[in-house]
């Protein structure tokens, strides 16, 4: 199974693109707030609400 970066680097639409490099450079934070993560995976979901289930996974990990 790949990693979130290598899914990053396979999407095309660069709007989500943006979204999922914000995503993850804020979980690497470690005073990273639930409510800014909360908010662009609402961003994501809105865009393209398959990009946020192939994602989840990652997040878990």
């Amino acid at each position: 199974m790949e990693d979130l970066s290598s899914y990053i680097k396979n999407v095309r639409n660069q709007e989500i693109k943006v979204l999922l490099l914000k995503l993850k450079n804020e979980t690497k934070k470690e005073d990273v707030m639930w409510a800014q993560i909360r908010e662009i995976l609402v961003e994501i979901k809105n865009k393209n609400g398959t990009v946020l289930k192939d994602i989840i996974p990652f997040l878990l990990d």
